[in-house]
């Protein structure tokens, strides 16, 4: 059901956004120029609210200011104001990481972009009119996509392209995506077979027939069907465990080759304490999703190609009342592709 598998974000880039948030203000961020913007609000019933007086930000060394076509949302988005001082710290401040545009000035390091660029990525806060954003977390747009098709690309297709590459996957691979016709399971499955794997996944009856669209060469339906324990497989890419879902994690032993990988985007609390206490010693299945713009230039390459498809569900109007419309389907868990707002022309 779109419940089990609907378009989720991981906690990898949950806890990316948290560190982000704390992160010491630039100031790049002052300015007398302002914005149209959707901001934070625990004042507000529906939690954020349009602002036109937010400063249009100035830019580092390092950095391009954007002006912005189209922005996407992710669960991670209504999440936040209901974390323990998380909550607190982005009251005021813009909803947002994934986001596309066009470059309207440049910093003095900045060797790879040049005004008028059309470019995708991710950065903080993207439901403005205006984004100052580093060079490193930024590549040309694809092509072939159009704005609000590329800007519902960044976190899917980072979580699922490093997720995939941390398991090894290469030409002739057998790789095992859970829950493929989620937000990351579908974008895995095509990079997957972008990078050359046999690729298997699972997913809802009502589902089969787009996972095998997305390119899956074989499909198995969890509601009747148990995954087999043969053939194995050199990789498993978990984007299902959670506390909240089914725990694959025992697949780990039953489903993989000797010296294959299992990578997940999720897990209970003892995982994420093992990541970040002794990762180091014993190694972890988890992913954090890192910002690059080499993945990103990959991926735009595999969408100009036709190997990578953006999922739109929907383009939202630039305002209060599409935000709130589109926490309200992540909230529900049946939304089956990106939500994007349509920023401007």
């Amino acid at each position: 059901s779109s419940r089990r598998f609907g378009t989720k974000t991981p906690s990898s880039v949950f806890l990316l956004s948290v560190r982000t948030l704390f992160a010491k203000v630039s100031p790049r961020f002052i300015s007398t120029i302002t914005m149209k913007a959707v901001v934070y609000d625990k004042t507000n019933e529906k939690e954020v609210v349009e602002k036109s007086d937010i400063p249009k930000p100035t830019i580092g060394k390092a950095q391009v200011l954007v002006k912005v076509r189209a922005a996407a949302v992710n669960p991670v988005d209504y999440k936040l104001p209901h974390m323990p001082l998380v909550g607190r710290a982005i009251q005021g401040k813009p909803v947002g990481l994934d986001f596309s545009g066009v470059v309207e000035e440049i910093g003095s390091g900045v060797k790879t972009l040049k005004v008028g660029d059309e470019i995708f990525g991710n950065t903080r806060g993207t439901l403005v009119e205006y984004v100052a954003a580093d060079e490193d977390k930024v590549a040309k747009k694809p092509a072939k996509a159009s704005f609000e098709e590329a800007a519902g690309l960044p976190t899917v297709s980072l979580t699922s392209y490093q997720a995939l590459k941390k398991g090894q996957v290469k030409e002739g691979s057998t790789a095992l995506i859970l829950g493929g016709s989620g937000g990351c399971g579908a974008i895995g499955v095509m990079i997957a077979k972008a990078m050359g794997a046999h690729v298997t996944s699972n997913c809802s009856t009502k589902n089969i027939e787009t996972v095998k669209a997305h390119g899956a060469d074989v499909v198995y339906d969890y509601t009747s069907q148990t995954i087999p324990a043969d053939p194995k497989f050199d990789c498993i890419y978990d984007t299902v465990t959670s506390p909240d879902d089914v725990n694959y994690q025992a697949l780990q032993t039953t489903h993989l080759k000797p010296g294959g990988q299992y990578v997940c985007i999720n897990g209970f609390g003892k995982d994420w304490a093992r990541y970040f206490l002794f990762r180091w010693a014993v190694g972890s299945p988890l992913l954090m999703t890192a910002h690059s713009s080499a993945d990103l230039t990959q991926i735009a390459t595999w969408v100009d190609e036709g190997k990578v498809r953006p999922q739109l569900q929907e383009v939202l109007p630039f305002s209060q009342e599409g935000l709130a419309k589109a926490f309200g389907m992540l909230k529900s868990r049946r939304a089956t592709g990106k939500l994007v707002f349509k920023i401007s022309e």
